[in-house]
């Protein structure tokens, strides 16, 4: 059996390109919005600060995703 790169590519891009909807976009940045409260919250607390740090990690990479996954829908749609 011979796996064509390409058309793996060209299929995974019509699938992420079609189901990324703003919906998806909406929940990833409410999601990081939340993470980032927790962990501001979490700061507040002199012995949560590894605890806060992740959660800021986590609305970033929520952050990063939700970008990502925009553009490659604007460009590749």
């Amino acid at each position: 059996m011979n796996l064509d790169i390409s058309y793996l590519w060209q299929k995974f891009a019509f699938q992420l390109v079609h189901k990324t909807t703003i919906w998806t976009l909406l929940v990833l940045l409410a999601t990081a919005g939340v993470s980032w409260h927790l962990g501001n919250l979490l700061d507040k607390h002199n012995e949560r600060e590894r605890e806060a740090n992740m959660a800021h990690r986590t609305a970033i990479g929520y952050t990063a995703t939700a970008l990502f996954l925009w553009l490659f829908s604007f460009i590749m749609g």
